[in-house]
């Protein structure tokens, strides 16, 4: 689940800040956001767009929520059109409602970068809830200024411990309140990356480096961020150019808090081809011809 509490200034450090992602801004049915890409050689990992994604696609539903209190993500699925070789200084999500009911909400993103390559596209599912108040406690966290470096990678930025294992791979992230949501559990954004790392790894030791290609997400209950939270990954399938792989997350107590299925693809040349101008940036705000 996003809508975290955006605090501007230096006295928290929350997974925007970690992660250099802007305030949503708003044109007619479109929300914005944007994201600082930071020092070139960290360009490309895929697992670094979770709270961009997140964000933009919670955002979007939760300003639409009516008189309901709040809102939960129940699922995420996300497709990397171009998982690596980004071109500029940010990436901009661009997030739309595309239905909306009593109980709940769906909207879609599109991610470009700076020239207007589309990067990825995405959809999420929520569930409206009452009786909450989507706020961070008031406990200090660490300045902004002490914030991870431009150059740092989504491992690192979380804090986790990545492992192999004799069936894939195990990444632990250890109590962390900076990782936190609006409801004070980790931010659905933190766990696709969690999620798309942990995956990653496991197709990685099965066939050698590879790209993410897709992530699948369901939430089954929040993640408590007083204790570590554990992301086992299994390879369901190895083949010469896809692997995919089933990353299920527990907490402390060994409850399941969800499911993911990450699809990981052998890169090629030709993935790194330009792409046309058919999917550049804002254009279906484009009047037609």
């Amino acid at each position: 689940m996003s809508i975290a509490n955006l605090r501007t200034g230096a006295e928290r450090r929350t997974p925007q800040a970690l992660f250099r992602v802007s305030p949503a801004t708003r044109a007619g049915e479109v929300n914005r956001m944007t994201m600082d890409l930071g020092a070139p050689e960290s360009h490309g990992e895929t697992a670094s767009l979770g709270v961009l994604l997140d964000d933009c696609l919670g955002f979007t539903m939760y300003e639409r929520r009516g008189d309901r209190a709040g809102l939960v993500s129940a699922d995420l699925s996300v497709d990397f059109v171009r998982p690596t070789g980004w071109t500029g200084s940010h990436l901009t999500a661009e997030g739309r409602l595309e239905t909306r009911g009593e109980d709940g909400a769906m909207a879609s993103v599109r991610v470009f970068d700076a020239t207007g390559e589309l990067v990825a596209t995405g959809t999420a599912w929520g569930n409206f809830i009452d009786g909450v108040q989507q706020s961070r406690d008031d406990r200090p966290l660490e300045p902004a200024s002490n914030s991870v470096p431009t150059s740092t990678t989504p491992l690192k930025a979380i804090g986790g411990t990545l492992e192999r294992t004799d069936r894939g791979a195990r990444l632990t992230v250890p109590p962390n309140r900076s990782l936190a949501n609006a409801l004070g559990v980790m931010h659905g954004g933190v766990q696709a990356c969690a999620y798309d790392l942990a995956g990653n790894a496991a197709a990685a030791g099965s066939a050698g480096a590879m790209d993410t290609s897709s992530l699948r997400i369901n939430f089954f209950r929040t993640v408590p961020l007083d204790r570590p939270a554990v992301f086992e990954a299994e390879v369901l399938r190895a083949g010469r150019r896809v692997v995919v792989s089933r990353v299920t997350c527990t907490d402390a107590d060994g409850r399941e808090c969800g499911v993911a299925t990450v699809t990981c693809r052998r890169a090629t040349p030709g993935d790194r081809a330009p792409r046309t101008a058919a999917g550049t940036l804002g254009e279906r705000d484009q009047a037609p011809s």
